[in-house]
């Protein structure tokens, strides 16, 4: 294949509105992605329905206006996502199974005042109502069922769907200091909301000369950072167009790729190492809504795959499916992501005949080490990209030399690549930005030869399916269950890589509590990455001299015995 890019990925820094039209004017008629439901969307369908949907919200959004935006992929996803840029608004895309109080937390740090939301997502989660009902404008995109029909959208049918669970929309709409909202009122106002998305294509308005600059807002996405509490990180535009580059630069893409991505669009993983990805090379995106290991090769063969993204779970889960004679009849040569564990990745490569080349890369910096066809090495997340200096740091902040544990920091060495702070929260953005440099939060060594390798998270933060789950989340949901004295969360080793989330909980005094019924508690207020796997009921939790719970002995060296596993 070749190298298909100059290797300096922030020359001519630009927006991600920039690579669009770009990539439109030369080549309108190519394939940007195809969607799990056979339909398609081609450069320049996506460019002219990025200006219309633009054109449509230009009375509700302005520039530097916080967006929250809940949507399954589909062609008005990624038409939404273009039009916000070209409005100059920054976008916060909430995930699919996302829970009133994450929802409201997110958009209470942003500030966001409008919402926009799928009739498929509100469908698949109504408590999409209340952040709905606190929204000054909201904005109905009809999906699935509902695109194409005439007439004002069914919200109380759509709701009350065979295979939904029941709600009382009166309890979800109401928030402290207020009564309920009625629905009626809710649907039925085109004013303060919602309004039909249709209807304002149908009545645009003109869009301002005004654009965005590489340095300007673009997104927030939401991480557990490194202090164990969900954060919103802000990252401008060339912070996604730099890392599509790298990705791009690093997997060697071309036109003649196919890409196959089934991570969540409120990640930067599709976004930024998929859609982007593909825009700048050329290459086709297959997006799926999820990730299935009994359609996974089916999918890469239909499709003509040539590289996936990865994360350690799926790889282990396909390595377990049993040997067929067709296991490496397919395109696929190379993934991105990881972990990818030595032995894992030896077993993968003779078994399915796809190289699995790990990059080390958290949501704040985008890639800052990635492996190469070319130079890679077994266990290594690869050498740090020329675009970021790299140093291993004690807890004192001196540099450590070749082989020696610590945290891993990193500096720019451009403009604009990296978040410029957590909304709401300059205290948790003054812990992890020190002049100049960010702390990641995990651990990891340099060889003598600069190849990064990853040595654990030093925070209290579980990683689990290509997720970070902060243990002060699962903690509250558990915490407020009745009879739960105590919680605490943990991280412990999962057979698929990364980790499984444990909650070990004391009960209340009269009280009666059982191991399964906290994770069905679990269940109905958290994200399905985030629900604990295992659930210990013990007398006391571990603690230390200072009465402080001591995490270390939860986790143990492994699962222990007396554990409740949900999957037994």
């Amino acid at each position: 294949m070749g190298n298909r890019g100059a290797d300096d990925v922030t020359a001519s820094p630009e927006t991600m509105l920039d690579v669009l039209e770009r990539r439109a004017a030369s080549a309108p008629e190519a394939e940007l992605v195809r969607f799990e439901d056979g339909t398609s969307l081609r450069v320049g369908e996506c460019h002219e329905g990025a200006l219309a949907v633009a054109r449509g919200l230009a009375g509700l959004v302005a520039p530097g206006d916080r967006v929250v935006t809940c949507l399954r992929p589909g062609r008005r996803l990624i038409e939404v996502v273009f039009a916000l840029a070209r409005l100059g608004a920054v976008e916060v895309p909430l995930a699919l199974d996302v829970r009133p109080a994450a929802a409201r937390q997110l958009a209470g740090v942003t500030g966001a005042r409008v919402l926009i939301v799928g009739t498929d997502a509100l469908g698949g989660n109504p408590d999409l109502i209340a952040l709905a009902a606190e929204m000054e404008h909201v904005v109905l995109v009809r999906e699935g069922k509902q695109a194409g029909v005439p007439g004002s959208v069914d919200l109380e049918g759509l709701l009350a769907s065979p295979g939904r669970r029941s709600v009382d929309l009166g309890d979800l709409v109401a928030s402290p200091g207020r009564g309920p909202v009625d629905l009626g009122d809710l649907v039925a106002s085109s004013g303060r909301r919602p309004v039909d998305l249709e209807e304002l294509l149908a009545s645009p308005g003109r869009l301002a000369s005004w654009r965005p600059g590489p340095a300007d807002p673009a997104v927030v996405m939401a991480t557990s950072g490194t202090t164990g509490r969900a954060k919103a990180a802000l990252l401008p535009h060339f912070a996604g167009v730099r890392h599509a580059r790298r990705v791009a630069h690093t997997m060697d893409y071309g036109a003649d790729d196919v890409l196959f991505n089934v991570f969540p669009w409120n990640h930067i993983n599709v976004r930024h190492a998929g859609l982007l990805p593909a825009l700048i090379s050329g290459a086709t995106l297959v997006a799926h809504a999820r990730f299935s290991a009994s359609r996974f090769w089916e999918t890469c063969r239909r499709e003509g795959v040539t590289a996936f993204n990865f994360m350690g779970a799926m790889v282990a889960i396909l390595e377990r499916a049993p040997v067929a004679a067709d296991d490496d009849r397919h395109q696929v040569r190379r993934a991105y992501g990881g972990p990818a564990p030595e032995a894992l990745s030896r077993r993968f490569l003779d078994r399915f005949g796809v190289l699995l080349l790990e990059a080390y890369a958290c949501t704040e910096l985008g890639d800052v080490a990635a492996s190469t066809p070319d130079v890679r090495r077994s266990g290594a997340a690869g050498q740090p990209v020329p675009e970021y200096e790299v140093v291993i740091s004690d807890e004192d902040g001196r540099p450590l030399p070749a082989g020696q544990v610590g945290q891993i920091t990193a500096r720019p060495r451009a403009r604009s690549i990296v978040f410029t702070g957590y909304a709401g929260d300059d205290e948790a953005t003054g812990k992890v930005l020190r002049d100049g440099w960010f702390w990641t939060g995990d651990r990891g060594w340099l060889d003598e030869d600069g190849f990064l390798y990853f040595a654990g998270r030093r925070a209290d933060v579980i990683r689990r399916r290509g997720e970070n789950i902060a243990t002060w989340d699962v903690e509250q949901v558990v915490a407020a269950m009745p009879g739960v004295l105590e919680v605490a969360a943990v991280g412990v080793p999962s057979e698929l890589t990364e980790e499984e989330v444990l909650v070990a909980v004391t009960v209340a005094p009269g009280a009666v509590l059982r191991a399964p019924q906290v994770h069905a508690w679990c269940l109905d207020r958290l994200p399905r990455h985030a629900v604990p796997r295992y659930v210990r009921v013990l007398d006391d939790l571990p603690r230390n001299t200072n009465t402080k719970v001591v995490k270390g002995e939860l986790r143990g060296a492994g699962v222990p015995s007396d554990a409740w596993d949900a999957q037994a």
